[in-house]
């Protein structure tokens, strides 16, 4: 409690030192109380509502009165889009002080404005927060929280200069003296600063609560309107904008919603993916197939994303759609045609698994239109083999935290990556797997980590039944694309060792790295 002391401390000094403080700020006592039955107040985990300050400024007067009603507002939004998407009126949770207030964390910034720009001044925030949070542990209700800071541009009108991001669980807003919802859906230079700034807060609001970009299907754009975690910021309170229901899924498993206390929110889980079709069927890509995985999955999501993505549409066109698992290791879901907003060029297939506990697995893919048919057969699996009782008993040079046996564990996350850090040795690198067995193989199969610089590129492999004598299966070259790509042998071969050596990576980098290796047999 001593750095509690310290940061209250503080918090009053720098108000005292505020000549125009005391006339600027309304005090408690002389806001009208208004107690708020808060719909959620009984969920076990709240939002943090944080407003960060610089130690060279002041709040922004009325702050609390200001967001309090902003913040209410989106938690109901939330409620009725989770509602509309068939996962009931639920909304994440907030701190609800004994008079029907919100509370709003008010902490005093360690550095002056400077410190926290826009660039990379979220970081500087998080790290002041975490030591705020571990000696005032109380304080901190979830692992989500909503960062806000006054603005530093000087122009009330003309508002910015401090983080507006997600990233993690903590998102970043800011404060002027017109955030304020009275302004929301006027036609006016006000409305529309309260539109960009406040649809901006909840966008960002829904980066913290786990969601990614995406655009709304386009057959719903005249009923529902914008997609928040599209271009929604520019349309919340000014025009229909809504949640999609792959967005409602992924908040109907995020902590601050539940109603249940757990203690394994976000732990790790695996999902792999054993059998993967997709078709295309009455106007429809359908996707099936089979996968395992360590926890319970409560929704698959799936993602088409124009690819690549560009600097200035990164997943902002990426359209999804959701499902619920079919019995305990089956997924199907369909994707109308008649809703994707172009039908040519390249996109990226993503099938995200949501686990109970938060946790989320990504698989991706890549495909193209053809004649605006989808050649989505590309994504067709093979017959992998159990890997059960493989080990990768060799590699010339890895990183402490890219083992080569990061490659049999199923976790696109963890994989295997040559030194880079201390020592940065060239090519060729190779590892040898062992199949525990003599093992008939027709070919194998690899999947690259999401980040692709220095993906291998040519190699070659060989074969052994002792692990000293070594007989070549032929050079292969692999694409730089997080595709599942199969390597046929020449012909089907039975034999236990494999070694694989690279040429190259793409990129011409000296490291490589790969984050699954399996086998095939038909």
């Amino acid at each position: 409690m001593k750095l509690k002391i310290l940061y209250t401390l503080a918090l009053a000094l720098f108000y005292s030192c505020s000549e125009d403080y005391a006339t600027n700020i309304k005090q408690e006592s002389d806001v009208e109380s208004t107690t708020i039955d808060n719909e959620w107040s009984d969920n076990p985990y709240k939002l943090n509502i944080v407003y960060f300050v610089p130690n060279d400024m002041s709040p922004v007067p009325d702050y609390e009165s200001r967001i309090e009603e902003i913040i209410f507002d989106a938690q109901d939004f939330f409620a009725s889009n989770l509602d509309r998407a068939g996962f009931g009126r639920t909304s994440f949770g907030l701190d609800i002080k004994s008079d029907g207030k919100l509370n709003i964390i008010t902490v005093p910034g360690q550095q002056g404005k400077n410190a926290y720009p826009y660039s990379g001044g979220g970081g500087v925030i998080v790290n002041e927060l975490n030591t705020y949070f571990n000696e005032n542990p109380e304080e901190k209700k979830s692992e989500h929280t909503l960062v806000l800071l006054p603005s530093t541009s000087g122009d009330p009108l003309n508002p910015g200069g401090v983080p507006f991001y997600g990233y993690g669980r903590y998102c970043f807003a800011l404060d002027y003296e017109y955030l304020d919802k009275q302004y929301l859906g006027e036609d006016s230079n006000l409305g529309n600063l309260a539109t960009k700034w406040i649809g901006g807060l909840v966008h960002e609001l829904g980066h913290g609560l786990n969601a990614p970009h995406n655009i709304g299907r386009k057959t719903v754009k005249s009923t529902l309107g914008t997609a928040l975690m599209g271009t929604g910021n520019g349309t919340y309170g000014k025009s229909p904008t809504f949640i999609t229901a792959a967005h409602a899924a992924v908040f109907a498993n995020s902590q601050t919603f539940s109603s249940d206390t757990r203690s394994d929110w976000y732990s790790k889980e695996t999902a792999n993916i054993s059998n993967l079709k997709g078709k295309v069927e009455n106007n429809k890509i359908i996707i099936s197939g089979n996968f395992t995985s360590s926890g319970t999955v409560a929704t698959i999501n799936v993602w088409h994303d124009p690819y690549p993505a560009t600097a200035n549409n990164e997943d902002y066109d990426a359209l999804s759609f959701t499902s619920k698992p079919v019995g305990q290791d089956s997924l199907y879901i369909e994707s109308p045609l008649d809703d994707f907003h172009k039908l040519d060029g390249q996109y990226q297939l993503r099938i995200g698994f949501i686990h109970e506990n938060g946790s989320r697995v990504i698989r991706a893919y890549e495909y193209e239109f053809v004649n605006n048919v989808p050649n989505i057969e590309v994504i067709n699996t093979k017959n992998l083999i159990d890997r059960s009782s493989w080990s990768i008993v060799e590699a010339d040079s890895e990183e402490d935290n890219g083992p080569a046996s990061g490659m049999l564990d199923g976790d696109l996350s963890s994989f295997w990556h040559t030194q880079w850090k201390s020592t940065l040795p060239g090519h060729p690198h190779h590892f040898v797997l062992d199949m525990g067995a003599e093992t008939t193989v027709k070919g194998f199969a690899f999947e690259n980590r999401s980040g692709l610089n220095g993906t291998i590129k040519d190699f070659e492999m060989f074969k052994s039944n002792d692990g000293e004598n070594w007989t070549s299966l032929g050079t292969y070259s692999l694409a730089r694309v997080q595709n599942i790509q199969y390597i046929d042998l020449p012909s089907v071969q039975s034999f236990r060792y494999m070694k694989l050596v690279t040429q190259n990576s793409h990129g011409d980098f000296d490291y490589t790295h790969l984050a699954e290796i399996h086998a095939y047999n038909n």
